[in-house]
């Protein structure tokens, strides 16, 4: 299971550097898919914060890197 984890990891460490090293280049269309994804990602892991009773996550760090790549800020 923990093999899986970091494969799982390492792969979406590679999609997240490859979809924003043309950021710039992007249309508009494929820089909102790109945006839908994310909140998507987001979205998702606030349903799982029931798994991490012990961790507190700062949802503000998210936001402000979530803002620096699309300008905009999730709340």
């Amino acid at each position: 299971m923990q093999k899986e984890k970091k494969e799982l990891i390492k792969k979406f460490k590679v999609v997240i550097e490859d979809l924003m090293d043309n950021y710039e280049e992007y249309t508009d269309e494929e820089k909102a898919q790109i945006k839908e994804i994310f909140q998507k990602v987001a979205d998702l892991n606030t349903l799982l914060d029931k798994y991490d009773i012990d961790v507190e996550i700062d949802w503000r760090e998210y936001s402000e890197a979530y803002g620096q790549y699309f300008g905009m800020m999730l709340y």
